[in-house]
């Protein structure tokens, strides 16, 4: 299993390697790049509901740094049995995230481990993290669009 993992985190650093982009965000704020290869974590959006770049073969990436008791669940009111149905392939740089699949299974995931998660699933932080993830482009562009109209619906 961790070698799986392993293999789909390096497939998906290859995809973004392969594309021939650069980065012309102006602010921190915006997402989308152009021709670049890599950025540091310092020139990375911040500020938005999900920080991530999209345009690199593709597939998104996302660096997010929720503090411990972030739950995900409210974000995705709406989605398919208001779970994220967005494939996720990433690293957990610090913290600890419980994961709680469809199914109602769950599964931690700690500090310096990869992981997969696949559609249907949801996300409580259990210790502030630092989550570094890729995921396909247009299911997770779709995604964000759902989450800032949620996000900017009026309140009842």
């Amino acid at each position: 299993m961790k070698s799986r993992l392993a293999v789909c985190f390096t497939s998906c650093i290859a995809l973004m390697i392969v594309s021939s982009q650069t980065l012309v965000a102006q602010n921190q704020n915006s997402t989308s790049v152009e021709n670049t290869l890599h950025i540091s974590k310092a020139d990375f959006p911040k500020n938005n509901p999900v920080n991530l770049l999209q345009g690199w073969g593709n597939m998104v990436v996302a660096i997010n740094e929720p503090p411990a008791g972030t739950d995900y669940t409210p974000l995705l009111k709406g989605q398919k049995d208001d779970l994220c149905q967005v494939s996720h392939w990433g690293y957990l740089e610090k913290g600890k995230l419980k994961v709680v699949h469809t199914d109602g299974s769950e599964a931690e995931v700690g500090t310096g481990e990869v992981f997969y998660m696949p559609p249907g699933h949801t996300v409580m932080v259990l210790e502030d993290a630092r989550i570094i993830d890729f995921s396909p482009e247009k299911p997770m562009m779709k995604l964000l669009d759902d989450i800032n109209k949620l996000l900017s619906a009026p309140k009842n």
